[in-house]
C-alpha cells in the first residue's frame, strides 16, 4: 500500500508542476462470453467426470500518453459458473497499471496492481504444478528506473514486491500466502544496432510465514545478449548462477539448506508478414502457493499466421519438468513433475465490432514413481464485442 501511496503521490506532484497534460485520453470498453469443456479438469489421475462452464467477461481499457508520460490500465472481470465434474461459482479481477515516464536521460516506470484469478488459470502455466482449484489474490508493485549514461550504455535498478493469497479451501488443499521482494541492477551496452549485451545482479527474498516461518534467500549474476541476425530473425540468450539458502523454523529448531541452481533462458523469433515463430527454452525459479520456490525446466513455442485478414490461427505448446528448490527434508514437492500441453487456436474477426476465438487444449501430466499419466481434453468458443473506442485530446 505505502508503493501505491508514494507512486500516486508522485504522479500529482508531476501534475502541479504541468508534465500531465494528456495529448490523448482513450477508454475502450468490451464484452467476452465463453463456454468451455474440460474432460479433466483438475489433471486427476483416474476416471474422471466431465465439467462444463460458461463465462461472462466485461472489460475496460484507459490509456493515456503525451511526449513525456505513458498510462495504461485495464479494469477487467470474470464471472464463471462450472458444474459437471466441478459445482463452483468463480469471479475473477484483473487490475494492471503501467506508467512511464520520461525525462532527458531517465525513464521511470511502474508496473503493477491486483490480479485475482484461479490456480489452474495462473500458477499451473507458470510452474506445472496443480494447485488444486483455489483463487488467488496476487498484488505486485515494480517500480524501475532507467539511465542513459551514454548513447550505448544504460543502466537500470528494479525492485518488486509479490503479495500473494489464498481464498476458501486454500489451506485444506495445502496453498499458503506468501510474499517476494525481488531487487536487480542491471547494466546494458548497446555494441551496434543489432547487437547488446546485459549483466544483471540479482537479489530475492521469499516468504511463507504460514509454512514454518518458511525464509529463502536467493541471490546471483546473470549475463545476457541479443543479436539481430535479420529484420525478421532475432536471437536473445542469458544465464548465471543462483545461490539459495532455505531455513524453516520446526519448533524444535531451525533446519537450513543451501544448493546452487544454474538458470538460463535463451529465445529465438521469426517474424514475417503474416507469420511469426517464437521458440523459448530455459531453467526459471517461480514462487508458488505449496509454500516454496519452484524449479521449471521448459520448452515451449508459439506460432501464428494470418490465413486473411480476417482469419488468424494460432499454435502453443509447452512441456515442463518441475522440482522444487529446496532439499528433501524441506521440500513440499518431493516428486518430480512433467507437464505438457498443447493449444491450438482460430480467431475470427467478424467486423469492425465482433469477433470469435475457437480453440482446443491438451494437457498430460505425470508424477515420478508412478506408472500412469493423467489427461485432459479441453474445448472452448468465445465471442467478443468491441464498441468504439472514446478518445479525448487536448
Amino acid at each position: 500500500m505505502f508503493l501505491w501511496v508514494l507512486f500516486a503521490g508522485s504522479l500529482l506532484a508531476l501534475a502541479d508542476r504541468g508534465e500531465i497534460q494528456a495529448a490523448e485520453w482513450s477508454v475502450e470498453p468490451s464484452m467476452s462470453a465463453k463456454g468451455e469443456y474440460h474432460s479433466n479438469l483438475l489433471l486427476a489421475f483416474g476416471p474422471q467426470r466431465s465439467t462444463y462452464a460458461y463465462w461472462l467477461s466485461p472489460a475496460v481499457r484507459f490509456t493515456g500518453a503525451t511526449e513525456s508520460l505513458k498510462v495504461h490500465s485495464r479494469l477487467a472481470t470474470d464471472f464463471a459458473q462450472y458444474f459437471g465434474g466441478r459445482d463452483t461459482t468463480i469471479v475473477n479481477v484483473y487490475f494492471p497499471l503501467s506508467v512511464q515516464y520520461r525525462a532527458e536521460r531517465s525513464i521511470w516506470g511502474f508496473n503493477g496492481g491486483l490480479t485475482r484469478d484461479n490456480t489452474l488459470r495462473s500458477e499451473l502455466l507458470q510452474t506445472g504444478v496443480v494447485l488444486a482449484f483455489a483463487q488467488r489474490n496476487l498484488w505486485s508493485a515494480n517500480p524501475t528506473w532507467t539511465y542513459n549514461v551514454t548513447e550505448r550504455v544504460s543502466a537500470e535498478s528494479s525492485y518488486q514486491y509479490q503479495h500473494a493469497m489464498y481464498e476458501g479451501g486454500g489451506a485444506q488443499f495445502g496453498l499458503i500466502g506468501y510474499q517476494v521482494h525481488t531487487g536487480s541492477q542491471a547494466l546494458s551496452y548497446k555494441i551496434r544496432e543489432s547487437d547488446s549485451v546485459q549483466i544483471t545482479g540479482i537479489f530475492t527474498r521469499f516468504l511463507a510465514p504460514e509454512r514454518n516461518d518458511t525464509v529463502t534467500d536467493t541471490y546471483g549474476v546473470q549475463i545476457g545478449g541479443s543479436h539481430a541476425f535479420s529484420e525478421h530473425v532475432t536471437l536473445s540468450a542469458s544465464g548465471g548462477p543462483r545461490f539459495i539458502s532455505n531455513s524453516i523454523n520446526t519448533g524444535f529448531g531451525t533446519l537450513e539448506d543451501r544448493s546452487t541452481v544454474w538458470t538460463f533462458n535463451g529465445k529465438a523469433t521469426t517474424s514475417y508478414e503474416r507469420a511469426q515463430l517464437t521458440l523459448n527454452i530455459g531453467r526459471d525459479i517461480f514462487p508458488s502457493g505449496l509454500g516454496l520456490l519452484i524449479q521449471t525446466d521448459h520448452l515451449g513455442a508459439n506460432a501464428s499466421y494470418e490465413l486473411t485478414d480476417k482469419i488468424s490461427i494460432f499454435l502453443s505448446g509447452q512441456a515442463s519438468i518441475v522440482n522444487s528448490v529446496a532439499s528433501g527434508a524441506l521440500s513440499g514437492l518431493s516428486r518430480e513433475t512433467k507437464f505438457f500441453n498443447l493449444s491450438p487456436q482460430i480467431n475470427w474477426r467478424v467486423d469492425e465490432y465482433w469477433s470469435v476465438e475457437t480453440g482446443y487444449t491438451y494437457s498430460r501430466r505425470e508424477l515420478e514413481g508412478i506408472d500412469q499419466s493423467s489427461e485432459s481434453h479441453a474445448s472452448r468458443v468465445m465471442v467478443t464485442y468491441v464498441p468504439a473506442k472514446l478518445s479525448i485530446g487536448r
